[in-house]
Formats: structure tokens, C-alpha cells, sequence
């Protein structure tokens, strides 16, 4: 059997090479996805000037995750995880590519916008759920929370990577983020080809599932069902203020596309640092407490937010938002694949990401309540630049800690979760 099929065995603790190769084909492929997201706020905004459009074409994005992320848990499940990723990120790449050529070619409105965001999110989702999954494969249950975390870093400083570029490119040509992008897609699907075929931890079971299997692992699994609630509310009412933020560059703030890419990279340093701290203390506190006192923290961190008018403030706020908004999301991701048997994990993380799709409902209620609050409620200006996207976030924070505190009275057998 050749080299290349067996699994790759640790250099230093959990760490082997497939690992590494792993976490850089993530960096380069966030470095490219990112890019594309920003730069697409970015674009949507200008041609429309419409925070409602803006929101809608975020909630698109989000469509695929209700749509196929279930059937690409069962797939990741009895697939090699390390074939799926790299046809995904191809997948991606080709995409990226054709966007680039039809702003070229002038050929580009909303609808052929909002299109595209539908097949970038279907890509972006089944790419989330694959590699957290692969993740977990190479570092098994007794590292996994690192593992996660480390990978879920290497995503945040892929990200602060493709928001400088997208910045500085998007100011240039529409069409440059895409270029770039796809050509960093196509690197990191590269990346992974060196890879084992198979890994340590992957699940040994390799059956055809009934589609409908996850239902009854909710129905035996309270800790599941639990996150899957919360993390419904968390995406609605939590990480859906992302949708507003070239709002709040542009209009709060005064600022410009490289505004934005300075924004967005420098909010995921705040990413980075929420993972450190679950790479560092992991091991020593209750994964549920820790859970739920990061979306006490999170709602807290964006009531605040709605209230800065100034750039500094804002910035700094604001990373104080991501570090609860990554630790959150990292935890969820933990928590849902140490709850079931290894076999089931790529289904359990199918379900998580089925929640997540419930952010284009968050996207719609906050587009249509800062509308609503644009027209309807006098100025403030000694409160707010601008009172609509402002007092939506203030709302959306009180509504996230209302959801903290009433986990916290409610959610026992999560709170038990051991370290």
C-alpha cells in the first residue's frame, strides 16, 4: 500500500503533517472566501444603497445552509473527507472565476449577484462542515477541542488576509477580488493532495443512513437538541448584525470600501483571540457554562456596539464582538461533535449548520427593522449617526442576553457538559 493511503502519524502530540497541511489550506482558502464576502457587501451596497437589498443578499448566502447542509453531513460520513474538501474548494475557485469574467464582460446586476451568492454559500457551507469534521479525524476526541480551535484560527487569520486585499482590490476593479480569490481556492484545494486518504479517527462505519437518521438523535440527545436551539438563536439575533456592517462603515462611520477591509480584517483579530483563549483554558473549563457565558458576553458586547459613532470605538467594540462571536461558534462546533458516537458526527454537524441557515431570517428581520426605524423614529443625533442600523443592533444585543440568561435557568444538562 502506498505512503500516501496510510494515516499520517504525530509529529508532536496531535499534530501531524496532515494537520498542518490542513490548517494552511484553510488560511488560503479563507484568505480567498473572505475576500469574496467583503468585497460582495461591498459592491451590493453601492449598486443598490438599499439596507434591506444588502441584508437580503446576506440572508441568500445563507439559503444553502437549510438547503444541502444535512446531505453533506451523511456525505462527509461516508466519504473521504480529504477527496470532498478538495472538490468543494475547486468547486469554489470555478465559480470565483466566472463572477470575474461577467463584471468583465459588463454582464452583472443584483439578480446575477444574488445567484452567485447562492452557489458561493452552498460551497462555503459544505466546505465549514467538511473540514471541522476532517479536523476532528486527524486530531480525535482527546484533542479535538484544540484541534478545532487551531483550525477555526487559521480560518480568522485567512480571513484578516482576504479583508486587507479585498479592501485595497474592490477600490480598483470589482472584478479583482475574484481573480485573486479563485486562484487562492484552487492553491489551497493543491495544498491538500498530499494528504492520507484516510485518517486516524474517521468513522470506521461506512452503512448508507436513513436521511431522516437525525431526528431521532435529536429526540435521544437533550446536549444536541440544546445547541441546536441556541445556536438558532445566536445566528438570528447574534452573528446576523455582520449584515449591517458596510452600513455602518459608510454611513456611521464616513468611510469606504478600504474602510471595510481594515474593519473586517482587524474584527477577526478579535476571532483569534476568542480561539486562543479555548486553545489555552479548554481543558479546564466546563464546555457548556463557558458556552453560556459567551452569548451573555456576545449580546452584551453588541447592544454596546449599536452605540459607537466613532471609528476607534467602533473598531474596538467591535472586536470585543468577535472574540464572544468566535468562541461561540468554535464551542458550538466542540460541543456538537463530542456529543454523539464518532460515526454520527459528520450528521450532528449537518444539523448544526442546518441552524446556521436560519440566519437569513436574522438578515430579513434586521434589514426590515432598521428600514423601519430609518423612517419611522425621529433623529437622535446626540446618540446616533445613524438611527436606524444602530438601534437595530442595540435590540438585537438585548434580545441575545435575554437568550443567555434564560439558558442559563433552563439548559441543566449543558451546563454539566465536563471540561
Amino acid at each position: 500500500m502506498s505512503t500516501i493511503n496510510k494515516p499520517a502519524k504525530p509529529l508532536y502530540g496531535f499534530l501531524t503533517s496532515d494537520f498542518l497541511r490542513l490548517c494552511l489550506a484553510i488560511t488560503v482558502f479563507a484568505a480567498g472566501t473572505w475576500q469574496e464576502h467583503v468585497s460582495i457587501g461591498y459592491i451590493v451596497y453601492e449598486l443598490t444603497d438599499s439596507e434591506f437589498y444588502l441584508a437580503l443578499a446576506f440572508a441568500v448566502r445563507f439559503l444553502p445552509f437549510l438547503i444541502i447542509s444535512n446531505y453533506i453531513g451523511y456525505i462527509s460520513d461516508l466519504v473521504s473527507r480529504r477527496n470532498l474538501l478538495i472538490i468543494l474548494m475547486l468547486i469554489g475557485s470555478i465559480a470565483l472565476l466566472i463572477m470575474s469574467f461577467l463584471i468583465s464582460a459588463d454582464f452583472i446586476n443584483y439578480y446575477i449577484i444574488l445567484f452567485y451568492i447562492f452557489i458561493s454559500g452552498s460551497v462555503w457551507s459544505s466546505t465549514m462542515i467538511t473540514q471541522q469534521s476532517y479536523s476532528y479525524d486527524l486530531t480525535g476526541y482527546k484533542y479535538s477541542v484544540k484541534g478545532i480551535a487551531i483550525t477555526k484560527g487559521a480560518d480568522r487569520i485567512g480571513g484578516m488576509l482576504g479583508g486587507v486585499l479585498a479592501g485595497v482590490l474592490v477600490m480598483k476593479n470589482y472584478r479583482f477580488p475574484f481573480i485573486v480569490s479563485g486562484c487562492l481556492q484552487i492553491i489551497a484545494a493543491l495544498i491538500l493532495i498530499p494528504n492520507s486518504k484516510i485518517s486516524l479517527y474517521s468513522p470506521k462505519t461506512k452503512t448508507r443512513p436513513k436521511i431522516t437518521e437525525i431526528i431521532s438523535i435529536l429526540k435521544r440527545n437533550k446536549i444536541l437538541l440544546t445547541v441546536v436551539i441556541l445556536s438558532c438563536g445566536t445566528e438570528i439575533f447574534g452573528f446576523s448584525h455582520n449584515s449591517l456592517i458596510p452600513v455602518f462603515v459608510k454611513d456611521v462611520l464616513g468611510g469606504d470600501g478600504q474602510d471595510l477591509g481594515l474593519m473586517m480584517s482587524f474584527r477577526q483579530i478579535g476571532g483569534i483571540i476568542g480561539l486562543l483563549s479555548i486553545v489555552l483554558f479548554g481543558s479546564y473549563i466546563k464546555k457548556g457554562l463557558w458556552l453560556l457565558f459567551v452569548i451573555f458576553g456576545f449580546g452584551i458586547s453588541l447592544f454596546l456596539l449599536g452605540f459607537q459613532n466613532h471609528y476607534i470605538y467602533f473598531v474596538i467594540v467591535s472586536l470585543c464582538v468577535n472574540i464572544f462571536a468566535s468562541s461561540c461558534d468554535s464551542l458550538y462546533q466542540i460541543i456538537t461533535q463530542r456529543s454523539v458516537e464518532n460515526k454520527n458526527r459528520g450528521k450532528a454537524m449537518g444539523a448544526w449548520l442546518f441552524t446556521i441557515g436560519s440566519g437569513p431570517l436574522g438578515y430579513l428581520i434586521i434589514g426590515l427593522l432598521s428600514n423601519f426605524i430609518s423612517k419611522n423614529i425621529g433623529d437622535l443625533t446626540s446618540i446616533y449617526n445613524s438611527i436606524g442600523p444602530q438601534m437595530t443592533i442595540n435590540i438585537t444585543g438585548m434580545i441575545l442576553i435575554i437568550i443567555s440568561l434564560a439558558a442559563f435557568k433552563y439548559s441543566k444538562k449543558l451546563k454539566e457538559i465536563p471540561a
